[in-house]
């Protein structure tokens, strides 16, 4: 095995995204020790997220001591395991990566994981499915079970045109739950015309809050999912009918909630509740995790629904990649490949 090896490496946050980007350096790192209980994984690809793009600005909750490889996510192979697991159960699995620990993260040709940071999908998915499967997918889920704890009629979907998105609304379509989406522009709407939503309104057209409104309470649009924040939140939380929830999971806006009218939190008894990904992983316990991870695979196989990739860089070509991502990002993820 090689000594040495390429890496990303973020010298330090910058709030702007094109000077963080273009601080990006190509480094050669020594291959870490392997801890008993961790895992080295050669990486194939690592993906790019709206979360990876935050945490370059500084805007995402995740803090990491600089300099550091940058990357939540990612797929590749077990290639040496610590002193206390069992060779034969984890070398040469393909296993899809997610860690937001105070360490380096995906964005390399070798990945230091702990064992509770993989997830073992051998051959049931390629390298680019892998790469996006643990963030996404899995939040997807997280969000959905909420809708069917509050046997919501129907739910609303910000930012419409994302990857959660698109799996929300093939787990509604089992659960033959209606889907209204929201995008901000109307190419967007034209774009996701054929993906199963039973409405798509524009944020930015005329009579939109009134629209909103009047299709939410139709509908019975008891659950509303957030990913932009800002006004956003406020446009959520005003439109919805008596006893509605509104979860946050995302803030594209990289603004505060605003415009939340206070009458409908005392009257309506409409609420706002957070969700984290890395909180509903710990709380899931491993029998539901093994069934919420093969019934994912299981959709994404059948092509129910898989995530969209729009373009894969080499690891010299990260910058220049991200320049294209950062303009297009409801066209599909970015992958980094090794």
């Amino acid at each position: 095995m090689q000594h040495t090896y390429k890496a990303i490496e973020l010298p330090a946050i910058n709030t702007n995204i094109i000077k963080s980007m273009l601080g990006l350096r190509l480094v050669e790192k020594p291959l870490p020790e392997i801890g008993e209980q961790q895992l080295l994984v050669k990486m194939e690809a690592a993906s790019c997220n709206p979360s990876d793009i935050a945490f370059l600005q500084g805007t995402y909750n995740v803090k990491k001591t600089m300099p550091c490889v940058p990357g939540f996510e990612g797929a590749g192979v077990i290639v040496a395991c610590g002193s206390t697991l069992k060779s034969k159960e984890w070398i040469g699995k393909r296993v899809s990566c997610f860690t937001q620990r105070d360490k380096d993260g995906t964005w390399a040709e070798y990945f230091l994981a702990d064992k509770n940071e993989v997830i073992v999908v051998g051959d049931q998915l390629d390298a680019q499915q892998a790469a996006t499967f643990f963030i996404n997918p899995f939040t997807a889920w997280g969000l959905f079970d909420i809708a069917l704890e509050r046997e919501s009629k129907a739910i609303i979907i910000n930012a419409a045109g994302s990857q959660v998105a698109a799996f929300m609304v093939a787990l509604a379509a089992k659960h033959g739950i209606k889907t209204i989406g929201i995008v901000r522009k109307a190419e967007t709407a034209a774009m996701l015309a054929n993906h199963g939503f039973d409405a798509l309104l524009v944020s930015t057209g005329e009579d939109f809050a009134a629209q909103l409104k009047a299709i939410a309470w139709e509908l019975e649009a008891t659950t509303a999912y957030d990913a932009v924040g800002g006004e956003a939140t406020g446009q959520l939380v005003n439109c919805l009918p008596p006893d509605s929830e509104v979860v946050v999971y995302g803030g594209l806006s990289a603004k505060a909630a605003a415009e939340i009218s206070i009458m409908q939190l005392i009257f309506n008894n409409v609420i706002i509740t957070g969700f984290n990904l890395n909180d509903w992983i710990e709380l899931a316990d491993t029998e539901e995790f093994v069934e919420v991870k093969e019934a994912l695979i299981d959709l994404i196989r059948s092509k129910t629904v898989y995530t969209r990739v729009q373009l894969e860089v080499p690891v010299t070509d990260v910058v220049k990649g991200l320049r294209t991502y950062i303009t297009s990002m409801s066209a599909g993820k970015m992958l980094i490949r090794f």
